[in-house]
């Protein structure tokens, strides 16, 4: 929130074809991609059951790249409520939609932390961090969380993922957009932090800049000294367009350098687009890749432009081409209205017509997964909008893209930060440790909590197929993980002629 708020020819020659011409070849208005063959409709029946088993193992995807965007509930992405037909009807025919994908909180750090520690909600994040300084008191508490009555900056004692990566040797950088763009105003060599964050810290270090559309609170890494500690760890978190070398110091190539083998690709990419570039603001002070100095319109659009310059890149590249996976993952849900400052749309659904004030928030509020509040919040969704009748961070909707993963379909399974925190732990292969002794971070190893499964690898022979329209299988809902799952089949994706 604002401070106010892809074997000789590889199986994925369709993917990479996609990625020269096809993808940037279509339209911003345009539905899904020409060519996205599709044989005769199946019936359900058509389809073979697919059992989420507990002792699922999710496919031997071997790279990950996880894009974050901000503050858009599933209506605001997902209906053409704004201008971002790339996101909402392009890249799904590539892959996977999770409609009921959650946030675990309001404003926006609480979410970051959620990700990549399981931590939940504490006062500060709620706040976005308005003092960026340690954690206080910082003892621990039950279920691998920490006491944080104030502050933002966990001690070295917990864990996240990047630490969880160090120790089974998966490579991870975290790129930020124009981190260093003004060099003096964070540090670049030091995880993009702000300054120190001991005694007082840090005073506002959140807002953006003209020059500098990098915002600490989008950067998880900063929030922890079991990484801002351990200087080769920071050298993981890297400005995403690079670093030329200066004062003395070493160059840092950026994404696409970094893309261009797979001996220089990362095994894990978090990727933070800069304020203007993330969906954040509906009018944003600085870049919005439109090529006109003179538009600054933000939110889905600008976010679209980002998407439409990079996915192509992600998806050319040889990690991809091989057995790699794009995430594209919004931090919290949040209404699609104008008033709220992120949003070009104006859709009032149920609103006061006198005030012309929204009512109608309900999937910017919303939990899911028996999300727990926590020991230092009474609930996770901070009174979001002034209407936060339940807890967490609201529907928000994702995207995946993989090998793995049948073009064009559809999981209503829920799933929230601590879930996709699980699968990532389960994909790298950690298994020990953490707050269950299995690998799971704080509430990444409640009991019951379901990682990803069957409904998202629903092509587990990563055998390369053709993009179809989302929708063409839908995977329903289960009550248990054990549960079999029939998919609904209204087309089936094509395999790539040749393969």
């Amino acid at each position: 929130m604002s401070g106010h708020r892809a074997r000789g020819r590889r199986l994925l020659t369709v993917v990479a074809v996609a990625a020269a011409g096809l993808l940037t070849a279509v339209p911003a208005d345009a539905g899904p991609p020409v060519g996205a063959a599709a044989s005769p409709a199946a019936s359900p029946a058509a389809a073979p059951p697919v059992h989420a088993a507990a002792a699922y193992a999710p496919p031997k995807i071997g790279h990950v790249w996880t894009i974050i965007l901000e503050n858009k509930s599933y209506e605001s992405t997902f209906t053409g409520l704004n201008q971002n037909d790339y996101l909402w009807k392009t890249l799904p025919s590539y892959g996977l939609l999770l409609r009921q994908y959650y946030g675990t909180g309001h404003y926006s750090l609480d979410n970051y932390i959620s990700l990549i520690a399981g931590q939940s909600p504490a006062p500060d994040l709620q706040d976005d961090c308005p003092q960026f300084k340690d954690v206080q008191p910082g003892f621990p508490a039950p279920d691998g969380q920490v006491y944080a009555r104030t502050g933002c900056v966990y001690p070295a004692s917990v864990k996240t993922l990047f630490n969880q990566l160090d120790q089974v040797h998966k490579s991870w950088k975290v790129y930020a957009q124009s981190m260093g763009d003004i060099p003096y105003r964070e540090e670049v060599y030091n995880c993009g932090i702000p300054g120190d964050p001991a005694g007082n810290g840090v005073v506002d270090p959140g807002s953006a800049d003209p020059k500098d559309q990098y915002v600490v609170k989008h950067n998880p890494a900063a929030f922890f000294h079991s990484v801002l500690d351990n200087p080769a760890d920071c050298a993981n978190v890297v400005p995403l367009d690079g670093f030329g070398a200066r004062y003395h110091r070493r160059a840092i190539p950026g994404l696409a350098k970094d893309l261009q083998s797979i001996r220089t690709t990362p095994t894990f990419s978090w990727i933070t687009p800069n304020n203007c570039n993330n969906a954040h603001d509906a009018t944003c002070k600085g870049d919005n890749l439109s090529g006109d100095p003179n538009n600054h319109q933000g939110g889905l659009y600008a976010a679209d432009l980002f998407l439409k310059k990079w996915i192509p890149i992600i998806m050319a590249s040889p990690a991809f081409q091989a057995d790699g996976m794009i995430q594209i993952v919004f931090d919290e849900a949040f209404p699609p209205y104008k008033m709220y400052g992120n949003s070009i749309a104006d859709y009032t659904g149920n609103s006061d017509p006198t005030l012309n004030v929204p009512t109608d928030t309900a999937q910017s509020v919303v939990a899911c997964c028996n999300e727990l509040p926590g020991p230092n919040t009474t609930q996770p969704g901070h009174q979001a909008f002034g209407q936060d009748t339940t807890p967490g961070g609201g529907i928000t909707g994702a995207v995946f893209i993989s090998r793995f993963i049948t073009p064009g379909s559809v999981s209503d399974q829920p799933y929230n930060h601590y879930s996709w925190l699980r699968s990532m732990e389960d994909l790298f292969g950690v298994t020990s440790g953490g707050t269950d002794g299995r690998g799971h971070l704080g509430y990444a190893g409640m009991d019951g909590l379901r990682p990803f499964g069957p409904d998202v690898y629903n092509n587990a022979a990563g055998r390369a197929l053709r993009p179809s329209p989302s929708g063409s299988s839908v995977y329903p809902a289960t009550a248990t993980p054990g549960e079999a799952v029939t998919p609904v089949v209204r087309r089936a994706a094509v395999p790539v002629l040749g393969h």
